[in-house]
């Protein structure tokens, strides 16, 4: 990657000195490059351009409401493994269509949340996890 040291020989973000950064809003802090995320989302749909295919970030990697919100912007999906990170997901602005349920081992609680919203997918674990899925949906 490029652009994270300066002329002045100080770290970078988007041209921004961290250490100005660091100063306004206190450490520790994470700084992330929104040009560098785009750039490198791009990059992925143009790898699969070829291909049906959708993105889905996975929350549970990073569930900043700021990145979220990026990725969304840029053409992404979300892959929430609890309730909560559907909850997450749709304040960072995904339609319920957007938002596949991955977690292993939902509760009837989630379940009984999630089957309502109209989801893209909630991927099934198991026999008995399909029955609720199933008695919920009907």
């Amino acid at each position: 990657m490029t652009g994270f040291w300066s002329s002045a020989h100080e770290f970078v973000c988007d041209g921004v000195p961290l250490s100005a950064i660091a100063e306004a809003e206190g450490t520790p802090l994470y700084v992330y490059s929104a040009a560098e995320l785009r750039r490198r989302y791009a990059a992925i749909e143009t790898a699969f351009s070829g291909y049906p295919h959708a993105v889905h970030y996975a929350l549970k990697a990073n569930s900043n409401l700021a990145l979220l919100g990026l990725l969304r912007a840029a053409g992404a999906s979300a892959d929430a493994n609890s309730i909560w990170e559907i909850d997450v997901a749709r304040r960072a602005g995904f339609d319920p269509g957007q938002i596949v349920f991955t977690g292993v081992g939902k509760s009837g609680v989630e379940l009984r949340q999630a089957v309502p919203l109209g989801l893209k997918a909630i991927n099934v674990e198991s026999a008995g996890e399909l029955d609720r899925v199933e008695m919920l949906a009907a």
